[in-house]
């Protein structure tokens, strides 16, 4: 839900209607195991389309449209690296794990040097590729606990924030000064503000750490990009910069 000129996506609510599940790409050509990771990924709300080649993988994804792909380095026809670079020459950025039974470093090497996110050697658990794709999802900001604001992304369960996908190092203040900021829909709010919402949200602080924490939020949140947190007269807000034609 994308407030109006706000650069606000809210996906907090669990039971919005305009969500639509988090779409995973399974290329493998082990059935047993695709039916397995299907099984585990649907169970956790997530849609999951599965083939067993990468030729087919290309063509499919530019409908499928993933969220995030799992791909064997090893298939019938041509590699997973020749995959990703497909896909990437295409346009389709979504993350990409590799999954395999190849573990040498040149192996790993080849991976991310075509575009890869991630790399699994087989055997591995359900579980753990479940937990590699909660991370992918959250930070691109596709969690029910993500709260987005432009390029920006806050997960409020894990307080993990990122701005254009790389992680912002926060203190727990600051990441609660960015939750009000964000939660505010770039409305500004003044140093008492500023007080007492962090005292609603268990910290107390006094107007010197907040002011403190203002400042130091908006140098991690702004360092080598388009300026996101601004202040004027005492007050603070997040406003999404505009965009040049």
């Amino acid at each position: 839900m994308t407030g109006p000129d706000t650069g606000v996506i809210d996906r907090l609510d669990r039971a919005a209607p305009s969500r639509r599940k988090n779409r995973v790409l399974v290329v493998d050509e082990e059935e047993a195991l695709t039916d397995l990771l299907t099984l585990a990924l649907t169970f956790e709300g997530w849609h999951v389309e599965t083939l067993a080649t990468g030729v087919d993988a290309v063509r499919v994804a530019h409908r499928f449209a993933p969220d995030a792909i799992l791909l064997d380095m090893t298939l019938p026809d041509i590699s997973g690296v020749a995959v990703v670079s497909q896909l990437r020459d295409s346009g389709i950025d979504a993350p990409v794990i590799f999954l395999t039974g190849r573990s040498t470093l040149d192996d790993r090497l080849a991976a991310f040097a075509a575009g890869g996110d991630d790399y699994m050697t087989k055997p591995f658990g359900l579980e753990e590729v479940t937990a590699r794709l909660r991370s992918v999802f959250r930070r691109a900001g596709l969690a029910d606990t993500s709260l987005l604001f432009a390029d920006l992304v806050l997960d409020t369960g894990t307080g993990q924030a990122w701005r254009n996908g790389d992680p912002l190092i926060l203190s727990r203040l600051e990441t609660a000064l960015l939750r009000i900021l964000i939660e505010r829909r770039g409305d500004p709010v003044d140093g008492t503000g500023v007080i007492r919402s962090l005292g609603l949200a268990g910290h107390t602080v006094t107007e010197t750490a907040a002011a403190r924490a203002a400042h130091r939020l908006s140098e991690i949140v702004d360092h080598d990009a388009e300026p996101l947190v601004r202040s004027s007269n005492g007050s603070l807000w997040v406003e999404a910069p505009v965009a040049h034609e």
